[in-house]
Order: structure tokens, then sequence, then C-alpha cells
């Protein structure tokens, strides 16, 4: 072995285990890259994997909120439907009882039209009749228009007081304080009174008649 001048020559062992040691640190460094590339691809993958997991589950839920809210409209789209529906019923039905009130002015009209001309006979027998039927004594007392009182003094009293009977107690009492155009007759008897006239009749008549067609339209 020969030596170089001014120094010493390190022993082969010492190279060689220098040369191992040098091979053990690139190892460790291509390790520690190789792992961190790994690690970094993990990482890169993973929020990948995320990013798709929230974009997904957005898009679920744009598509509930989406579903939601056309259910939404379409529940407000049938109620205010329903709702419309419902005032055009009520307007045709308001407009149907309109008509029919106006059908029943003038049926009314008629009627009592052709009540007051009716002859004289056919009245004094309608008057006879509804008399008979309401009267129970004597005690009653008869209000009439100034007309109907000279019409039905003489005869028409006559019969009243025999059909009367035994139940006669006085004399019946015809006063004259209706109006000159009203037909029929209102019987008084200790403090009260009924009103048979015309009006009142009809009246009471068209307020049942009312009340039957308003139910059958608005049930």
């Amino acid at each position: 072995m020969c030596l170089r001048e001014g120094g010493n020559i390190p022993p082969l062992s010492n190279i060689l285990i220098l040369r191992e040691k040098e091979m053990s640190l690139d190892d460790i460094i291509k390790k520690i890259e190789t792992k961190t590339s790994q690690e970094v691809e993990k990482i890169k993958q993973e929020a990948l994997e995320e990013r798709e997991k929230i974009i997904k589950e957005a898009k679920e839920e744009a598509n509930r909120v989406k579903k939601n809210v056309m259910e939404r409209l379409k529940k407000e789209a049938e109620a205010e439907k329903r709702q419309r529906m419902i005032r055009v019923r009520m307007e045709e039905r308001k407009k149907l009882l309109e008509l029919k009130r106006e059908i029943m002015d003038k049926l009314f009209k008629r009627a009592k039209e052709e009540l007051d001309d009716l002859p004289r006979e056919e009245y004094l027998n309608l008057l006879r009749e509804s008399l008979f039927s309401h009267i129970d004594s004597q005690d009653e007392e008869i209000v009439v228009s100034p007309q109907d009182k000279e019409w039905i003094e003489g005869n028409l009293i006559m019969e009243l007081r025999k059909g009367l009977g035994e139940r006669m107690k006085k004399e019946l009492k015809v006063s004259p304080e209706l109006g000159k155009e009203e037909r029929g007759f209102i019987l008084r008897k200790e403090g009260k009174q009924v009103n048979y006239t015309f009006s009142a009749l009809f009246a009471s008549l068209r307020e049942q008649l009312e009340l039957e067609v308003a139910r059958r339209l608005f049930a």
C-alpha cells in the first residue's frame, strides 16, 4: 500500500460505510418523496371526492327545494283557482237570487192587483171564509178599510152572529181604521191584534219564499 505525501489514506472499511450511509440517506429521501407524493395524491383524491359529494348534496338540496317550491306553488294555484271558482259561483248565485226576487216582485204585484180587483161578491166570500176561520167569539173587534166596512155590515155581520150562536157575548164591533186601498182585516181582542190584511199576508209569504230560495241557492 502506498501513502500519499502529506496525508493519510482512510481505511477502506470507512469508505464503504460512508457510501452505505450515503445510499441509505438517498433511499430515505426518495421514500419521503414517494410518501409525500402519495399523501398529496390521497389528499387531492379526498378533496375531489368531497367536492363531488358537496356538489351532489347541493344538487339534491336544490332539487328538493325546487320540488317543495313547485308543490307549494301548485297548491297555492289550486287554492286560488278554488277561491276564484267560489267567488264566481257566489256572484252567479247572487245574480240568480236578484233575478228570482225580480220575478217574485212581479208575481206578488200581479197577485195583489188581482185580489184588489176581485168583484165585490168574490171578495166578500173570501172575507166571510177568513172571518169564520179566525173569529172564535164576538169579543173581537174587526178592523177594516172604510169601503169594506160598508160592504160587510149587513148580511155578512148577520151570518157571523148566526154562525157564532151561543158564543156571542156582545155585538161585533167593526172599525174602519185601515187605509182606503187596504184589503183584508185585523182582529183585535184583549189588547192584542192579529193582522190578516193582504199586505201582511203577502209580506209573510214573500219572506218565507225568499228564505227558501236563498237556502236552495246557497246551501
